[in-house]
């Protein structure tokens, strides 16, 4: 009896079901760890696009808010020490008083600059409340006065001459300061 050697292929049905042949996409896998790292970045850059929006509106604001104290403190220096509106709870007379301030050539460019509000919009819009009108109060403000219950867009003392934005205390600069005491 001899040995003989089988030389046929095996007949049994092999098919080749190993991963990705012929498929195309991403597995569930990638598909998580992909949209984790796209979570990742945003909670990284999120907060920075916002905090810098936050700081061009604080900016706007202040510059709107020294604007209009020194169009006050120009009036006063020029109207032998009064406030515009004086003593009165009138928004029209204190637009009008501070509307009514000369415009110097004698004026230093960095009073002019300060100043020199008569091209912009009297009062100016509140860009937080996206409100210009102005509460006059012919009494020292109190913080109930600019508490950003949304009415006014600004307050005014007209017997001290504060002028502040009307604004909820919730609202802070990055160091943490209150932006309607500013």
């Amino acid at each position: 009896m001899g040995l003989s050697a089988n030389t046929e292929p095996p007949t049994a049905d092999f098919a080749d079901h190993s991963a990705g042949a012929g498929a195309s996409g991403f597995t569930p896998i990638e598909l998580l760890m992909a949209i984790t790292l796209l979570g990742i970045v945003a909670a990284a850059f999120v907060p920075r696009m916002l905090s810098s929006n936050q700081a061009a509106l604080q900016r706007d604001l202040l510059q709107k808010v020294h604007l209009v104290r020194g169009q006050i403190e120009h009036f006063r220096q020029t109207h032998d020490e009064r406030l515009p509106g004086e003593g009165r709870n009138s928004v029209e007379e204190f637009l009008h008083d501070l509307s009514s301030v000369p415009r110097s050539a004698d004026r230093s460019s960095s009073i002019e600059n300060a100043t020199d509000i008569t091209g912009s919009e009297i009062p100016p819009l509140n860009p937080y409340t996206q409100r210009s009108d102005i509460l006059v109060i012919p009494d020292r403000l109190k913080p109930q006065h600019y508490s950003g219950d949304g009415r006014h867009g600004w307050a005014y003392s007209s017997t001290t001459g504060e002028f502040r934005a009307n604004l909820s205390p919730a609202i802070t600069d990055r160091s943490g300061r209150k932006i309607h005491q500013l």
